[in-house]
């Protein structure tokens, strides 16, 4: 539904009352914030009709008004205007992220415990699919006879390695002979073009009696087997006991039970993995009625132009957008920034 002038102005003050103090708002306090000169009732009158539209809620008779996910969404894709990151901050997010190491694990584990402590919420950081990122490059080592290391190296520094069984007499030299054979073959492939492809060039290679070729591959299918297995850091769950009331227990177990069920979240970030940037859900919007309390602020980090993963920050709906939106892209941007110099 298409909102007056009024009914916007009306959206906005409440829903900026209710991220600052999580109670419902009452007409007086809207006719004081407003610009608008309207008596206390004449703002009663706009309320109900907000009301009836579905952009508000009134908790109880006589209690003032609750914005609903569709006020906050209203909110959010019209009325905001995110604040600047200030630079200090800004300063203080690219010092801390260069502290993160060079495993491309503690690298996102230090972005999501960031994120938690910038937002005092949730800090969440998603790895990329395995299958989905492209090769650099793949080392096998002999670590003892009958037995390799394959390390396989794909952009943005996810490293993935794997211990395989070998014949006794294949020896170093032999691995190098095969790594240097599945570099040229598939570098800057995906796993899943690189297991499509395998079972061809096997075939081909025994049609040729190339037995280094048929013995590399066979190497490479099974490094690449089942591999994709993806890593999820979450950092600051406990932070939701500071923002939900007692009443909310259930809405918080609701959330810490999606958590813990890496696959939901998972599959939300597959969604939301298509977006070019920043995005606000709602519960409502990527669960249902039972996380309709919360909120996601997600932004993805890239390499090279591949968006790898997902970072982001869980919290109440209420929580401030005006200064979590820019953190996240901030941080999302600044993540792509370092992976991007380490490693592409």
């Amino acid at each position: 539904m298409t909102l007056t002038a009024r009914e916007i102005e009306v959206v906005r003050i409440i829903v900026q009352a209710y991220i600052e103090h999580a109670a419902p708002v009452g007409s007086r306090y809207v006719a004081k914030q407003s610009t608008l000169k309207l008596s206390a009732a004449s703002m009663r009158n706009i309320m109900a009709d907000l009301t009836e539209k579905g952009y508000l809620h009134q908790p109880y008779t006589s209690a003032g008004r609750v914005p609903t996910d569709k006020a906050f969404r209203f909110y959010v894709d019209t009325v905001l205007s995110p604040a600047l990151l200030p630079e200090n901050t800004q300063q203080d997010i690219k010092e801390a992220l260069g502290q993160a190491g060079l495993e491309f694990s503690n690298i996102l584990e230090h972005a999501s415990k960031l994120i938690s402590a910038q937002s005092s919420q949730v800090g969440v950081a998603v790895a990329p699919k395995r299958s989905m990122i492209r090769l650099k490059r793949i080392d096998l080592v002999l670590v003892r006879t009958g037995l390799v290391m394959a390390i396989a190296i794909f952009n943005g520094g996810v490293v993935h390695n794997k211990l395989l069984p070998v014949e006794p007499k294949v020896t170093a030299d032999d691995l190098v002979k095969y790594a240097n054979y599945l570099n040229e073959k598939f570098q800057d492939r995906t796993i899943e073009e690189i297991k499509k492809d395998i079972l061809q060039e096997m075939e081909q290679a025994e049609n040729r009696f190339n037995a280094l070729y048929a013995k590399a591959l066979s190497l490479a299918r099974d490094a690449f087997a089942n591999n994709n297995d993806r890593e999820v850091f979450l950092d600051g769950t406990l932070n939701v006991l500071d923002h939900l009331e007692g009443k909310d227990v259930s809405s918080m177990r609701d959330l810490l039970e999606f958590l813990e069920h890496r696959s939901s979240l998972l599959e939300l970030v597959d969604k939301l993995a298509s977006n070019e940037g920043l995005i606000v859900t709602f519960g409502t919007e990527f669960y249902g009625p039972e996380l309709g309390q919360w909120g996601l602020i997600s932004s993805p980090y890239q390499v090279q132009g591949q968006k790898l993963g997902v970072v982001g920050t869980i919290g109440p709906i209420h929580m401030d957008y005006s200064r979590l939106m820019p953190m996240v892209d901030t941080i999302a941007k600044m993540l792509s920034d370092l992976l991007e110099s380490r490693f592409a």
